[in-house]
């Protein structure tokens, strides 16, 4: 007996249905991940790490967690991806696509302009900062930042909104979940109304820069990387000195 029509689109409407079910799961997955293994670092983490180190000391040890932590979140989410190597993955999520130049300059006037905003933040705080001081601690942060703003981006711009794509999701649901998540996990530790909605609309750009640049990861990087490369380790001090700000 021949299957008919209305059998075969029920098939694949509970084809697509798990489908979405799958997706919305990881997504559940990854954002608890997130909130417990990432969340403490703007939170409880920095000051139990200044109780015993110097300050220099525990802003080294918030960065090298977020590369723990960010790590053990992209092993989950390599799994789930079913990716044959890891350089398929990274491929796949955008690291190297080609990027539109408007993307990419966005992106560079993004990354400037946040990161002169932290680092007006800081001197609000610490008005004997010495901002344009470059030594090896600074060379050091700068570079574990920015590292570690790139897995983040792997996370919560690529894979999140990849997969949101994958079930067919609307742009602007690509564009405000990750940046929804991205969101609560920078402020659930020590809410902070503003933090949230700085953070939200700071998520929203990246995201913005992830769908414009073809979702290649360049523009991102440009616009969420290069912030933490000019304002390191000063951008992280703000956690120290201004908790939930």
């Amino acid at each position: 007996m021949s299957t008919t029509n209305s059998e075969k689109s029920t098939v694949w409407r509970g084809i697509a249905t798990n489908e979405k079910s799958t997706v919305w799961r990881r997504i559940a997955i990854v954002t608890l991940l997130l909130l417990v293994l990432v969340g403490p670092n703007f939170g409880p983490l920095p000051h139990l790490l200044r109780e015993s180190l110097s300050l220099e000391g525990s802003i080294t040890g918030v960065l090298i967690w977020f590369w723990v932590a960010f790590l053990i979140i992209l092993a989950v989410v390599y799994r789930m991806s079913k990716s044959t190597s890891i350089g398929e993955f990274l491929t796949s999520h955008g690291l190297g696509a080609p990027s539109g130049i408007g993307a990419n300059i966005a992106g560079l006037i993004l990354g400037i302009v946040w990161a002169l905003l932290f680092l007006s933040s800081i001197l609000q705080f610490d008005p004997d900062a010495n901002i344009t001081q470059i030594n090896g601690f600074r060379i050091l942060t700068a570079l574990l930042a920015a590292g570690g703003a790139l897995l983040e981006d792997l996370i919560t711009r690529s894979f999140i909104m990849n997969q949101l794509h994958k079930i067919g999701s609307s742009k602007w649901v690509q564009l405000v979940v990750p940046a929804l998540i991205f969101a609560l996990y920078h402020t659930i530790w020590g809410f902070n109304a503003f933090s949230f909605v700085f953070s939200v609309v700071y998520g929203l750009l990246l995201g913005g820069l992830f769908l414009w640049g073809k979702r290649s990861l360049t523009p991102v990087m440009l616009g969420h990387s290069l912030v933490v490369l000019i304002s390191e380790p000063f951008a992280t001090m703000l956690i120290f000195l201004a908790p939930g700000a």
